[in-house]
Protein backbone atom coordinates (compact mmCIF):
# COMPACT_ATOMS: atom_id res chain seq x y z
CA UNK A 1 0.00 0.00 0.00
CA UNK A 2 2.62 2.45 0.96
CA UNK A 3 4.32 1.33 -2.47
CA UNK A 4 1.18 2.18 -4.27
CA UNK A 5 1.09 5.94 -2.51
CA UNK A 6 4.53 6.67 -3.10
CA UNK A 7 4.52 6.10 -6.69
CA UNK A 8 1.05 7.88 -7.28
CA UNK A 9 2.65 10.96 -5.32
CA UNK A 10 5.97 11.25 -8.14
CA UNK A 11 3.71 10.08 -10.80
CA UNK A 12 1.67 13.12 -10.39
CA UNK A 13 5.36 15.31 -10.13
CA UNK A 14 5.99 17.18 -13.83
CA UNK A 15 9.63 16.71 -13.48
CA UNK A 16 9.79 12.99 -11.88
CA UNK A 17 9.07 9.68 -13.34
CA UNK A 18 8.82 6.54 -12.14
CA UNK A 19 10.87 4.15 -14.11
CA UNK A 20 10.85 0.80 -12.33
CA UNK A 21 9.07 -1.23 -9.63
CA UNK A 22 10.50 -4.02 -7.69
CA UNK A 23 9.50 -6.70 -5.57
CA UNK A 24 12.48 -6.89 -3.63
CA UNK A 25 16.38 -5.96 -3.74
CA UNK A 26 18.45 -8.62 -5.92
CA UNK A 27 17.29 -7.45 -8.59
CA UNK A 28 18.03 -3.65 -7.95
CA UNK A 29 21.52 -3.11 -9.51
CA UNK A 30 19.85 -4.82 -12.75
CA UNK A 31 17.53 -2.47 -12.86
CA UNK A 32 19.23 0.33 -12.21
CA UNK A 33 21.78 0.29 -15.08
CA UNK A 34 18.60 -0.21 -17.45
CA UNK A 35 16.29 2.91 -16.62
CA UNK A 36 19.22 4.87 -15.14
CA UNK A 37 17.22 5.92 -12.13
CA UNK A 38 18.60 8.89 -10.50
CA UNK A 39 16.59 8.16 -6.94
CA UNK A 40 15.58 5.12 -5.79
CA UNK A 41 12.91 4.67 -3.64
CA UNK A 42 13.00 1.49 -1.12
CA UNK A 43 11.38 -0.02 2.16
CA UNK A 44 13.39 0.09 5.05
CA UNK A 45 12.80 -2.20 8.40
CA UNK A 46 15.23 0.42 10.47
CA UNK A 47 17.40 2.93 9.41
CA UNK A 48 19.99 0.57 8.31
CA UNK A 49 20.51 0.43 4.81
CA UNK A 50 20.67 -3.27 3.25
CA UNK A 51 24.00 -4.42 1.24
CA UNK A 52 22.57 -4.06 -2.05
CA UNK A 53 22.00 0.18 -1.47
CA UNK A 54 25.65 -0.23 -0.48
CA UNK A 55 26.68 -1.84 -3.50
CA UNK A 56 24.95 0.12 -5.76
CA UNK A 57 26.99 3.49 -4.26
CA UNK A 58 29.70 1.52 -5.41
CA UNK A 59 28.32 1.67 -9.08
CA UNK A 60 26.61 4.65 -9.08
CA UNK A 61 28.38 7.24 -6.77
CA UNK A 62 25.48 9.91 -7.71
CA UNK A 63 22.49 7.93 -6.99
CA UNK A 64 20.74 8.91 -4.07
CA UNK A 65 18.85 6.13 -1.98
CA UNK A 66 15.24 7.44 -0.22
CA UNK A 67 14.53 4.87 2.62
CA UNK A 68 10.99 5.07 4.21
CA UNK A 69 10.38 3.14 7.29
CA UNK A 70 8.64 0.43 7.88
CA UNK A 71 6.13 2.20 10.18
CA UNK A 72 6.00 4.62 6.78
CA UNK A 73 6.26 7.48 9.28
CA UNK A 74 9.57 8.12 8.84
CA UNK A 75 11.82 8.53 5.99
CA UNK A 76 15.73 8.45 5.47
CA UNK A 77 17.73 10.15 2.44
CA UNK A 78 21.15 8.35 1.48
CA UNK A 79 23.90 9.69 -0.79
CA UNK A 80 27.50 9.79 -1.57
CA UNK A 81 28.87 12.83 -2.82
CA UNK A 82 31.75 15.02 -3.16
CA UNK A 83 31.96 18.02 -0.98
CA UNK A 84 34.47 20.61 -0.72
CA UNK A 85 35.08 23.07 2.00
CA UNK A 86 37.64 26.07 1.17
CA UNK A 87 40.38 26.23 3.73
CA UNK A 88 42.54 29.06 2.13
CA UNK A 89 45.71 29.23 2.66
CA UNK A 90 46.53 27.28 6.15
CA UNK A 91 49.16 27.10 8.58
CA UNK A 92 50.35 23.53 10.06
CA UNK A 93 48.17 24.24 13.15
CA UNK A 94 44.73 24.83 10.93
CA UNK A 95 45.59 21.70 9.27
CA UNK A 96 45.67 19.73 12.13
CA UNK A 97 42.27 21.59 13.50
CA UNK A 98 40.68 20.47 9.92
CA UNK A 99 41.83 16.95 10.02
CA UNK A 100 40.52 16.66 14.04
CA UNK A 101 37.68 18.56 12.77
CA UNK A 102 36.69 16.29 10.06
CA UNK A 103 36.82 13.06 12.30
CA UNK A 104 33.86 13.98 14.67
CA UNK A 105 30.38 13.36 14.22
CA UNK A 106 28.67 16.97 13.07
CA UNK A 107 26.72 19.29 15.38
CA UNK A 108 23.73 18.06 12.96
CA UNK A 109 24.14 15.24 12.61
CA UNK A 110 24.36 14.63 16.78
CA UNK A 111 21.00 16.72 16.72
CA UNK A 112 19.05 13.77 14.67
CA UNK A 113 19.61 11.15 16.40
CA UNK A 114 17.74 9.35 19.09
Amino acid sequence: MLCDIITSVVATQRDMVVVGRLPDLPGLMTEVSKTGAEVVVIGLPDSTLPAECEHLFEAYPHIRVLGIAADGRRAFLYEMRPHQSPLGEVSPERLVEVIRGSTRPSAAGQAHEG
